[in-house]
């Protein structure tokens, strides 16, 4: 099979003859993979691509290469940047479904999160985002997981924006739901009544507990069988990138999952456009190019990270450097030196910087110690220090030391 696949909709366009013998021998390909699964009246299947294996290799030598990048940055460098690379996560998944959330608001659903407060807004996405960093299982794997999954995640929200918009029927929704293009037209109808969404969602959570079918592929599939679903009035976007998100997370390193919503959002029309060539009439049930995209868009996303993370171990062993001639200009001090490279992790790596708590565990000194390091600091001209309520923030300001 070429590596270039092309689409069956844009071949009947060209010749219809031409795109029947390919469809006949797409489907009865030995690659093909036919699904118990229709798709605007046509059986669903995927070919696995010889594009689909170059990314399946492609997203494994990245994984290696972002958990070697992990292992040779510090512990609580990477903890920190967990947090403020899941926040930008939620923020971005938020704003592709028109969801307004602000950077604050997640870091203090984070901190509530942190002090068992369970009264904070988004409260129930960052709770679930958060489990990605330790695996932590959620059973997706029936229709009642599923409305569990969406009920904690985002249904408060839902219900807040519209409460005609709360899922009406046993699980899911019980009335008909359509999109529509910028004329109003519609350009997507979700499945209906209740019980045909029940029995294709069973089948598409079949295939995603399916692990003889590579992560890659699994995922990209039951992305694409959700959209098309439609299970919800609301909120499908959201449900559908983060359960992507948590099987990444599980297959590939964590933080891979906090990087999804990043990858669509820069290639949002491409995102789309996957989804409306393989639901098409066209199409004839192949959503091949569907995985091809996504696939692509997933390791996209995993490049992302890897880059960010490579910048970040250059940019620390920049501050390594400043902070050296920094303090040997000031005196030998190993505890001065070690609460300056503490500092400097968060300003490269944390959301706000560290408090005093954190500076304190993390240097094993008493606070009338940390104090009298980062007065020496602060007098050298070189500690950063912000507010966010009552508490206090403390970073290195790198900037000013060049």
């Amino acid at each position: 099979m070429s590596s270039k696949y092309r689409d069956l909709r844009t071949l009947f366009h060209i010749s219809e003859n031409d795109a029947r013998l390919v469809y006949e021998q797409r489907f009865n390909s030995k690659d093909a993979v036919r699904l118990n699964f229709q798709i605007s009246g046509n059986q669903a299947f995927y070919v696995m691509d010889s594009a689909i294996y170059e990314l399946i290799i492609k997203a494994m030598e990245l994984d290696r290469d972002i958990d070697r990048t992990i292992g040779m940055l510090p512990q609580r460098a990477i903890e920190q940047y967990m947090d403020k690379c899941l926040i930008d996560e939620i923020v971005l998944t938020n704003g592709i479904e028109g969801v307004h959330s602000t950077r604050r608001e997640i870091d203090d659903a984070l901190e509530m999160l942190a002090e068992r407060d369970k009264t904070g807004r988004f409260l129930g996405i960052v709770e679930k985002y958060h489990a990605l960093r330790v695996r932590k299982t959620i059973p997706i794997a029936t229709c009642a997981d599923v409305r569990a999954l969406y009920d904690e995640l985002i249904l408060d929200e839902v219900r807040a924006d519209d409460p005609s918009h709360v899922p009406d029927g046993q699980f899911f929704r019980k009335g008909p739901v359509s999109v529509l293009d910028a004329s109003h037209k519609p350009i997507h109808q979700g499945v209906e009544p209740e019980s045909k969404i029940i029995e294709l969602m069973n089948q598409a959570l079949m295939i995603l507990a399916d692990e003889a079918i590579p992560a890659l592929v699994r995922v990209s599939v039951f992305h694409f069988l959700f959209a098309y679903i439609h299970l919800f009035y609301d909120g499908n976007g959201r449900t559908n990138r983060f359960i992507s998100s948590y099987v990444l997370s599980r297959s590939f390193s964590p933080i891979v999952g906090y990087r999804l919503s990043y990858s669509v959002k820069e290639r949002i029309e491409k995102y789309y456009k996957g989804f409306s060539i393989c639901e098409h009439p066209l199409n004839k049930g192949d959503i091949t190019p569907f995985v091809i995209s996504f696939s692509g868009l997933v390791v996209d996303a995993m490049e992302s990270m890897l880059d960010s993370l490579q910048a970040k171990q250059s940019d620390l062993a920049d501050a390594v450097g400043a902070v050296n001639r920094a303090i040997a200009t000031k005196e030998e001090d190993a505890g001065l030196w070690r609460v300056a490279f503490i500092l400097a992790q968060a300003d490269l790596f944390s959301e706000n910087g560290a408090t005093t708590e954190e500076l304190c565990a993390a240097a094993e000194m008493s606070e009338p110690t940390m104090a009298r390091k980062r007065k020496l600091i602060k007098e050298l001209g070189f500690l950063r220090e912000t507010r966010k309520g009552r508490q206090r923030f403390y970073s290195l300001n790198l900037q000013k030391m060049g």
